[in-house]
């Protein structure tokens, strides 16, 4: 494996899925976040420094695609055919059951847990496109 290469493919797909969130959370979820402070439902401050770590932990989902992407890259082949297949498949690991379960219990409602879900799908599946452009074998 690539090292060098896993970490710019990882830090470039966390910058994509960064970009991604922010997109869906001021276009499509901006008005509800406050609507549901205004309720109550959501704090209005976090509890902890929100921001920097998700920030951070979208930059660790992103080299952690390239990874699997380069794990898998010898036995599906080089090419974004393979890093679909990487994204999406982590992406619906990781956010389905999660997402479900707040569609299902929490008091925010069906629509977040879905923008959630979606976006976060889309995002690990655009970084792990831009990761498996990067990533070259040594």
């Amino acid at each position: 494996m690539n090292w060098k290469r896993i970490a710019l493919g990882g830090v470039l797909a966390g910058v994509v899925m960064n970009l991604v969130d922010a997109m869906a959370g001021m276009l499509l979820l901006g008005e509800r976040y406050k609507q549901l402070q205004e309720a109550g439902i959501f704090l209005k401050e976090p509890r902890i420094p929100f921001a920097p770590l998700w920030i951070l932990g979208l930059f660790a989902s992103g080299i952690i695609a390239a990874w699997f992407y380069a794990a898998v890259r010898p036995r599906l082949g080089p090419g974004p055919k393979t890093a679909l297949l990487v994204g999406l498949l982590l992406g619906l690991m990781a956010h389905v059951p999660y997402n479900v379960t707040h569609a299902a219990w929490g008091m925010q409602g069906r629509f977040m847990p879905l923008v959630w879900m979606l976006g976060g799908i889309i995002q690990l599946v655009a970084g792990t496109l831009v990761a498996g452009w990067v990533y070259k074998e040594e």
